[in-house]
């Protein structure tokens, strides 16, 4: 399983990794960050799709891990959507112990291997890495990636 395959989403699955970005927010509480990163993720991707369902509307729908599962049978595409949680579980600086119970709970029912899943968070890690290279601050950036590697 690699890292960082491309796949179509249709509506619908964008709308389920919505929502499942937003279960892994509301596990240690949900930080300004997170809801600026996934309101302009859900934003986008409903202008590009021309969705009806508003944030708040498609926030407010409990998240149902099981309800999804049968929509996610590519690997891109649960890819897509284990990725887009790991990136939201980091964006408040740190991915809690929480988080990673909950995602390794949406793999298993995804049928992710822990060796798969560990791809997939070594890709992530790696993307935010090379975000932040360009930093000058070597201190800060050494920070960072202890925190990325834990």
């Amino acid at each position: 399983m690699t890292a960082t395959p491309t796949t179509t989403l249709e509506l619908h699955h964008l709308q389920a990794i919505v929502r499942a970005m937003h279960d892994i927010a509301l596990t240690d509480g949900v930080h300004d960050a997170e809801r600026v990163m996934l309101r302009g993720f859900y934003e986008s991707c409903q202008r590009d799709a021309a969705a009806l369902a508003s944030f708040d509307d498609l926030i407010a729908m409990p998240f149902d891990l099981a309800a999804i599962v049968d929509d996610f049978k590519q690997t891109a595409q649960k890819i897509a959507l284990l990725h887009s949680c790991l990136l939201l579980a980091h964006a408040d600086g740190s991915y809690s112990a929480t988080e990673r119970a909950k995602v390794q709970s949406f793999a298993d029912a995804l049928g992710v291997s822990a060796g798969e899943l560990g791809q997939i968070e070594e890709g992530v890690a790696d993307y935010l890495l090379q975000q932040i290279s360009r930093i000058s601050n070597t201190d800060a950036l050494q920070e960072v990636s202890k925190e990325l590697n834990r």
